[in-house]
């Protein structure tokens, strides 16, 4: 049963708005340029005023331009009513022509930080749904409110500048960009959008349930949101400080297939001065390395710079990451200890046309379901649990015919992935098979099965939660590999 589902709203605060129409929305649009000829986007429909109006705005502007927009909604499971409104919404949707996907969140519902949590799990939905798809661009509704709101919430937490300055309009995920077009748009404008065109829209409960914070904070501010000024000034400091932290990564930090990143300690390190770029520079990678939501608390992450600034071999211990200074550089790699001990298994006869498993948050082995259906047994875990791994001829053997990996810490090496059958080690993440059957060969080990191809028909792929991409960095030393 379809609850507070609305059209009238408070006539008087919609009466404030002035609706959106193509042009504006395409003034909008053409600051995250340049998009495909035909452009395909996703966008993300709860069913609210601000993502129907954003769904409704898109679909306009993706016809115009002989494209497509599919709206996902996501059912946390968190509400008896959400399944209902995920129903209503495709046929809402539906009379405009536009493609509706829904996602249930599955699994285990938390007890705290609930809100928290269901946006990360909704953030994994649309993110594998990128992948499914193949659809490089999810449009999220945030608005000037929210931003206002996310801002005080921000403040009250003594957050940098750069976390004062609010919610980026653009970020990346694994697999695409999240673009939020509305940051600058206050909420009675889309609810004015709304209501010039007769469509109604759902009003969540948990919007004026003062259990969560950002709640309460709404409600102290009010409904006026930001100003212009204000907008455009934080707007600024924030693109001036990703910048700066984006330059900073670029010219101190390279990041390897095998989820280990080398820092130039003397390039950081020169960026102390620089406001907190060095702290976010390094907070980026930590959350990077680890597989990560957020970056450590930045207390942590100025500690641990002023210590390698005292010390060039310290060794830290950071948000699931170690921080090993050696040899003139900073290595970064996953901490061990803070991994999962136990296999994944894997399922290799249920899927129809892929296998694909994610790796403590960070990594990805894939492979075509035919290729590994005959082959059962298989699992993945960190390459500390090897037996093989333990013996000095194996690590002998990896420095002469793969001398970057093989001179990595030995903790560094522990934590990379592999996978396994019951013979023993078939394939390492960051780690060419060839290399991996020559380096067990040397070590008098069984050679994996497909020496010069990947074992097992599957590949390895560094995935972490939130790439390095968000300050404009990729990968290095490959300039191509930048993105602006």
């Amino acid at each position: 049963m379809i609850g507070n589902v609305t059209s009238s709203y408070d006539r008087n605060t919609a009466s404030s708005g002035t609706p959106l129409d193509a042009v504006v929305f395409d003034e909008l649009m053409t600051s995250f340029a340049p998009f495909e000829a035909n452009p395909q986007l996703l966008v993300g429909v709860s069913g609210g005023a601000d993502s129907m109006a954003l769904a409704l705005l898109t679909h306009d502007w993706c016809q115009a331009r002989g494209g497509r927009v599919v709206a996902v909604t996501v059912d946390h499971g968190l509400r008896k009513a959400a399944a209902d409104e995920a129903r209503w919404v495709a046929n809402e949707l539906a009379r405009y022509g536009i493609e509706h996907i829904t996602r249930v969140w599955q699994g285990p519902k938390p007890t705290g930080a609930v809100q928290e949590k269901a946006r990360q799990a909704r953030y994994r939905i649309f993110d594998d749904l990128m992948c499914d798809t193949g659809i490089f661009h999810l449009l999220i509704a945030h608005h000037a409110n929210d931003q206002r709101e996310t801002i005080a919430m921000r403040q009250e937490r003594g957050a940098t500048a750069l976390g004062q300055a609010g919610m980026s309009a653009r970020r990346y995920l694994r697999n695409g960009r999240l673009l939020r077009p509305l940051l600058g748009i206050p909420k009675t404008d889309l609810i004015a959008t709304l209501i010039k065109r007769g469509q109604p829209w759902i009003e969540d409960p948990s919007n004026i349930d003062n259990t969560y914070e950002r709640v309460r904070v709404r409600k102290a501010l009010g409904a006026r949101p930001a100003s212009d000024f204000e907008n455009g000034q934080r707007a600024a400091i924030r693109l001036a400080e990703e910048q700066q932290i984006g330059r900073l990564l670029v010219a101190a930090v390279t990041l390897n297939s095998n989820g280990v990143a080398i820092i130039d300690p003397k390039v950081l390190l020169a960026a102390r001065g620089l406001a907190d770029t060095a702290i976010h520079a390094l907070g980026q990678v930590v959350r990077t390395i680890g597989g990560a939501a957020y970056m450590p608390a930045r207390d942590k992450l100025h500690g641990a710079i002023d210590r390698l600034a005292k010390d060039n071999t310290a060794r830290i211990s950071l948000g699931g990451c170690v921080l090993h200074g050696r040899k003139g550089m900073v290595c970064v790699y996953r901490e061990f200890g803070r991994m999962a001990q136990d296999a994944v298994a894997l399922d290799t006869e249920s899927c129809a046309k892929s296998v694909r498993v994610r790796f403590d948050n960070r990594f990805e082995w894939q492979a075509d379901a035919a290729a590994v259906s005959a082959q059962s047994g298989l699992w993945i875990g960190p390459l500390g649990l090897c037996d093989v791994f333990h013996t000095k001829s194996f690590r002998s053997a990896l420095r002469e015919i793969a001398p970057f990996i093989g001179n990595l810490p030995r903790a560094a090496l522990a934590s990379m992935p592999a996978l396994y059958d019951k013979e023993g080690l078939l394939s390492v993440g960051g780690l060419e098979v060839s290399e991996l059957s020559d380096v067990l060969s040397a070590a008098g080990c069984e050679r994996p099965l497909g020496r010069g191809q990947i074992a097992s028909g599957g590949s390895w792929q560094f995935a972490p939660q939130v790439p390095l991409w968000e300050s404009g960095f990729k990968s290095s030393p490959k300039p191509d590999n930048l993105l602006a």
